[in-house]
């Protein structure tokens, strides 16, 4: 289900003197588009499918790429969301990093019968209708024919009863049922038709409000004018430099993510602080310092801090990790 409350309302502040001096009507504040900043994307492809590539049959496996993660039992975590969300019409798009790479039957040459590659899925949410979209790259069934084709309409996705609007950040959709499209299908090598059920899709991304758009003039006052305070100026001394509304990123350590979320610790991380969950990184917010360019030297701490629990392990990393480095260093 989506969690959503109400929208915040965002309100452009307009300059009285020039509205006024052009006789110009203020117009009003429609809800911004929003910026999609990082998220994950949980999704088995086919748990099906995998217990055969990697089963007595096809005697194969599969490969993780592009920084691509597993969680569980059977999910892939695909990372690093970007796109865009609309609050008003609960229009979305969500493009993750990462890909997966199934090989089996293994030939006497060394290649593979069984060759298949899913990356940079995308999941696109229009007028109610959803959509998962991928790079697909196959080798077909019999013919050895290889196809590759981007961004593929992969699987459809069913969202009834989730009302895409209105919402606020995270934006995060759990177990949405997922059926192969036709288009899919064929990239799937025809391992399986059209209109079968996959594994359920779950996502959940971080989102930034973005640039206001506005109505058509209307009738308005000006607002009075208000004095306000002259910022003061700070005179940086030499070579020395602050940091501010700085951000690191960092996973920990893959395997050790794995190993939380698997069957031997079969636990689980929260975010706490303001940190943020980016899929294969954690990002650490609100970063401060200072940068000393004579000495090259940096050194900054950060909000936010990662829980990790399960079977006997309890570990919290942060508040504030201060990676403290020399430019040019290795």
């Amino acid at each position: 289900m989506l969690p959503f409350r109400p929208a915040r309302a965002l309100v452009a502040a307009l300059l009285a003197a020039l509205f006024g001096a052009l006789a110009l009507p203020a117009p009003s504040v429609w809800a911004a588009d929003r910026t999609v900043q990082g998220g994950r994307l949980d999704w088995g492809l086919k748990s099906s499918f995998q217990k055969y590539v990697t089963g007595p049959i096809a005697n194969g496996g599969y490969r993780l790429t592009g920084g691509s993660a597993t969680v569980g039992q059977s999910l892939f975590r695909f990372h690093s969301a970007q796109g865009a969300y609309d609050p008003d019409s609960g229009a979305f798009e969500a493009r993750f990093s990462g890909g997966v790479h199934f090989t089996g039957h293994r030939t006497p040459d060394g290649s593979h019968e069984l060759d298949l590659s899913l990356s940079r899925p995308t999941v696109r949410i229009s007028g109610g209708k959803g959509t998962l979209h991928a790079d697909m790259v196959s080798k077909a069934r019999g013919t050895g024919k290889v196809t590759t084709a981007r961004q593929v309409a992969f699987a459809s996705l069913d969202l009834s009863g989730i009302d895409m609007r209105g919402g606020t950040s995270p934006v995060a959709l759990t177990r949405v049922p997922a059926t192969l499209t036709a288009q899919g299908a064929t990239a799937f090598a025809g391992f399986y038709p059209a209109g079968t059920p996959l594994d359920p899709v779950s996502l959940s991304v971080d989102v930034a409000a973005g640039a206001p758009r506005q109505r058509e003039p209307g009738p308005s006052t000006p607002p009075e004018p208000r004095p306000s305070a002259t910022p003061k100026q700070t005179k940086p001394g030499a070579g020395a430099g602050a940091v501010r509304d700085a951000a690191v990123d960092w996973g920990v350590r893959r395997t050790f993510r794995e190993y939380v979320t698997g069957s031997i610790a079969q636990g689980e991380w929260t975010l706490n602080d303001g940190a943020q969950d980016g899929g294969a990184l954690f990002r650490f917010p609100e970063g401060t310092g200072t940068y000393d360019a004579g000495k090259r030297t940096l050194t900054a701490s950060f909000a936010g801090s990662v829980r990790f629990t399960g079977a006997h392990l309890d570990l919290t990393l942060g508040r504030s990790p201060r990676p403290c480095a020399r430019a040019g260093a290795r």
